[in-house]
């Protein structure tokens, strides 16, 4: 003869399932919600990590690291490691993307600078790279920066004229998503 379960038993079943799905759908969010290095990133998103950089006005080191706005991943705190955090490039920590690499196939393609969108940047292979914001004025001459300058400027969000950045090419991250 089968036995039916007791009302307890039912009761304590469906409270565990209950418990159990909440804990799944709770920790699914929490785990994705911390893209990684690489992951996909709006134009926005670069912008805003600019921004908090700004706003900690993080200091220039080639030998120290600053964390993204999460405070999970850290990048090196030079004009390199700046873009690759405001573009969440990896490797990070010191090991984060310099100048040449960034001026390389393996993180974004080139583009023309008439081109240029929020999140887009101007590389200079082994000297600098900054990070373009917009344009500054209908003829597109000018435009906004970020960029990590070197010890005595640290941070900068400011005005620069296109035609100083002549030697520099115009790059697209992979990752970026409009």
């Amino acid at each position: 003869m089968k036995t039916q379960p007791t009302r307890r038993v039912v009761l304590r079943s469906a409270l565990a399932t209950a418990v159990l799905s909440t804990a799944v759908l709770t920790a699914g969010p929490a785990l994705t919600a911390q893209a990684a290095p690489n992951d996909p990133i709006s134009r926005a998103d670069v912008i805003a990590r600019a921004q908090n950089w700004m706003d900690r006005n993080i200091q220039y080191s080639q030998a120290g690291t600053a964390t993204g706005p999460s405070g999970t991943y850290s990048w090196r705190r030079d004009c390199s490691g700046f873009v690759s955090m405001a573009l969440k490039l990896g490797p990070t920590g010191l090991n984060a993307p310099n100048t040449t690499a960034l001026a390389g196939s393996g993180y974004s393609s080139g583009i023309s600078k008439t081109n240029l969108k929020a999140g887009d940047y101007l590389v200079d292979a082994g000297s600098h790279v900054v990070l373009f914001q917009k344009w500054a004025n209908a003829d597109h001459t000018q435009f906004w920066l970020y960029e990590e300058s070197n010890p005595n400027d640290d941070m900068n969000h400011r005005v620069a004229s296109l035609s100083s950045y002549s030697g520099y090419v115009a790059r697209r991250a992979d990752n970026i998503r409009d």
